[in-house]
């Protein structure tokens, strides 16, 4: 049965997701790491293998969060990115997550403008 990642924070460039698989794998976390770089757009991934928390940094007009997840999930991580609520479906999952993303980038910039 697949551990299903409990944590997701992404602002514009910035995507963590905790990842249990790498939790204690080092090679996994290396792995891993090396499979993202290969993605046109990213500029720093890091898997911490003592956290299992992955860190990638993206440019947003080359490269899209929804684009990284799919990643994530053809390796065969984040099988299901959030617990699943009864009836609802994978889209409905991703769709949740990129929205609460996007609030959280639109919170963050009236934050600061408002500072």
């Amino acid at each position: 049965m697949k551990i299903v990642s409990s944590y997701v924070h992404a602002l514009e460039g910035r995507l963590r997701i905790k990842i249990p698989e790498v939790k204690g794998a080092p090679s996994q976390a290396r792995e891993l790491e090396s499979h993202l770089r290969l993605l046109t757009g990213l500029e720093e991934v890091a898997a911490n293998h003592v956290t299992g928390n992955v860190l990638i940094l993206y440019n947003p007009s080359l490269l899209r969060e929804d684009q990284i997840i799919s990643t994530l999930q053809e390796l065969g991580y984040l099988e299901e990115a959030l617990p699943k609520a009864k009836g609802e479906g994978m889209v409905e999952r991703l769709t949740t997550v990129v929205a609460s993303s996007i609030m959280e980038v639109a919170l963050t910039r009236l934050v600061t403008a408002l500072i």
